[in-house]
């Protein structure tokens, strides 16, 4: 699939009537997908965002329901418990305010700052307490004026004064609101593209269709993050898309990469981009048709060089077919394709790829290469709604792991292999540290994820402080480094005895390792130990991604039921008939050896 850089801007994207087409074709599809309940609560007529909105989470796969509030009605609605912002189920919160409705005579510029600060405060703390889901809220739009002559009383000051508060807000209540930068849209469009001051009188609608697309595509990046949709590793090709040129053939010395100077500057901000993404845990590979040894020369040698080799979690350059190298590279780093963006300058190495690798996100490099920013500046494929200690550590994880990939060539045995890792195991019951970090296992984990039900932060605390569930998690550490918190089983007791397994998931870098059988009855015996459990219900839904797990609960010993109405593989076990003997190759922490 292959994402242009220009994507956003795309004329046929900021179309009503032909984003409606689309979502109507998309709709006719016979195709199952996650489908949550997106609530605007506005002050103003921001309905014309649901064609849009619709569009970019389909594209997506998700099959949106989205709700409106009355118009100008905020305080009210979340105030009343009846309303549908409540009784709707709602998934996810959209807050979108309009100074002109919120502060009386607000274009007179006489009225009081602070007050009007108290009371966006007093609205976004009521929300916070009543509303217990992800709420996504977009700032001010930042009048148009020279603020050098307004003074600190000025309108745009008022409003930037605002947008502080809000943002103030947003970061001390970050597991739960997101912000939503209207006036980062409005300069990448241009207000003439962006507000339509006609309409607005005309109708309370403040923004032009352009507008609504990129705020609704936005919005669905958020919502898409929390399902699992972030792209989690960016393949990279070398030669004018790292730096301009070729390396091969130019040389360290002539070669485009600067800090300053056109056009190595262009590649220097993009490679300081990539670094960014590295930070936040997003891996970094490379797949090139070059000699390995001149581009690792590059990396450690050349003095604009922001990238260095132990940035990259998988590097493959060589001669080889680039499809090829890009399954090797998923295949080292245990993810699908649909984990990957992959960025080159070549229209027939992409062309290639495409059709080999249909499911494979492509971004092709621009002829100029100062369009390069347009990647960085439009494309949210990486975002995390909430970045966790793991994150910082992916790219030391994966590279750890290829060191016990070597390892384990040196041994004919499985058994002696595993042995060798001295790994080390830690059990944590309802531990409220890790909220981001399990929340985050839900939403991310596909393959070895034995129901695929994913969970916000809202959700998993509410789990975490509910009597009648008890959450494990599980840390994996070895000679070789700290693997994190790998996995997470959500147990839901029935005050009768029994217990029905409603998660249990696996991180893939463990996998192989016998580490899911320890876990599950380390859980067992926690159930039966805090909670008299002894009976276990479990079930296995089918994703297009989870054949991993398909016998699982067979291989643990449950038993199987008759399916359930929806296809659901049902199984049942008594506790004191499954037995287990824990490998010498697991070493729990804390436990006698």
């Amino acid at each position: 699939m292959r994402i242009p850089a220009f994507e956003p801007f795309s004329p046929e994207l900021q179309k009503r009537v032909a984003v409606q087409k689309a979502v109507n074709q998309w709709r006719k599809e016979d195709w199952q997908g996650p489908a949550p309940k997106v609530y605007c609560l506005s002050n103003y007529t921001m309905n014309g965002i649901d064609t849009f909105l619709a569009y970019h989470l389909m594209a997506k796969r998700l099959r949106p329901e989205i709700q409106f509030s009355g118009f100008n009605v905020v305080t009210q609605t979340v105030l009343d418990p009846t309303s549908e912002l409540y009784t709707g189920g709602a998934d996810f919160v959209v807050l979108s305010l309009d100074l002109r409705l919120f502060v009386r005579d607000y274009l007179a510029g006489a009225w009081d700052a602070a007050a009007a600060v108290a009371a966006l405060n007093e609205l976004l703390v009521q929300i916070s307490e009543r509303v217990q889901k992800p709420v996504l809220v977009t700032d001010f739009v930042l009048p148009p004026g020279d603020t050098r002559r307004q003074g600190e009383q000025g309108l745009s000051n008022k409003v930037a004064l605002l947008n502080r508060t809000l943002a103030d807000f947003v970061a001390a209540h970050s597991r739960q609101f997101f912000l939503l930068d209207v006036n980062r849209i409005v300069a990448l469009l241009g207000l003439h593209e962006s507000l339509d001051n006609k309409l607005w009188h005309q109708t309370k609608a403040p923004f032009k269709s352009a507008f609504l697309s990129w705020l609704a595509r936005d919005i669905a990046t958020i919502i898409g993050a929390h399902y699992g949709l972030s792209k989690k590793c960016v393949i990279l090709d070398c030669d004018n898309t790292l730096w301009g040129g070729v390396i091969g053939e130019d040389g360290m010395d002539g070669i485009a990469l600067d800090a300053t100077h056109y056009p190595g500057v262009a590649f220097y901000e993009f490679q300081s981009w990539l670094l960014q993404l590295h930070r936040q845990g997003v891996l970094l590979a490379i797949c090139s048709k070059n000699n390995e040894a001149d581009v690792l020369e590059v990396f450690a040698k050349h003095p604009h060089s922001l990238l260095k080799r132990e940035h990259f979690a998988c590097i493959r350059a060589n001669w080889n077919n680039k499809a090829d190298n890009i399954a090797d590279i998923a295949q080292t780093l245990q993810l699908g394709l649909n984990n990957f963006v992959f960025i080159d300058d070549s229209h027939v190495e992409v062309g290639l790829v495409e059709q080999a690798m249909p499911e494979l996100a492509i971004i092709q490099v621009p002829p100029n290469p100062m369009d390069l920013q347009f990647i960085w500046q439009a494309e949210d494929l990486f975002f995390i709604p909430h970045r966790t200690e793991e994150d910082g550590r992916k790219a030391a994880q994966y590279q750890e792991n290829e060191a016990r990939q070597e390892a384990g060539g040196n041994f004919a045995d499985m058994g002696e292999f595993l042995l060798s890792l001295g790994t080390t195991v830690e059990i944590f019951v309802d531990e409220a540290a890790q909220l981001e970090r399990l929340a985050q296992l839900t939403q991310k984990t596909n393959q070895f994820n034995v129901r695929t039900v994913r969970y916000t932060i809202q959700d998993m605390e509410a789990m975490l402080a509910a009597p009648d569930v008890l959450v494990c998690s599980m840390r994996v550490a070895d000679r070789f480094g700290d693997l994190g918190i790998t996995n997470l089983c959500i147990a839901r007791l029935d005050g009768k005895g029994g217990a029905f397994i409603d998660t249990f998931l696996m991180s893939c870098r463990v996998i192989k390792r016998e580490l899911e059988h320890f876990f599950f009855h380390q859980c067992l015996e926690l159930l039966r130990q805090r909670h008299g459990v002894q009976t276990v219900h479990a079930e296995f839904l089918r994703s297009a991604k989870n054949v991993l797990v398909e016998r699982l609960w067979d291989d643990l010993g449950l038993q199987r039921l008759p399916d359930g109405p929806a296809g659901e593989q049902r199984y049942q076990a008594e506790l004191a008939q499954l037995a287990y003997v824990q490998p010498p190759h697991i070493q729990l922490k804390g436990a006698s050896e």
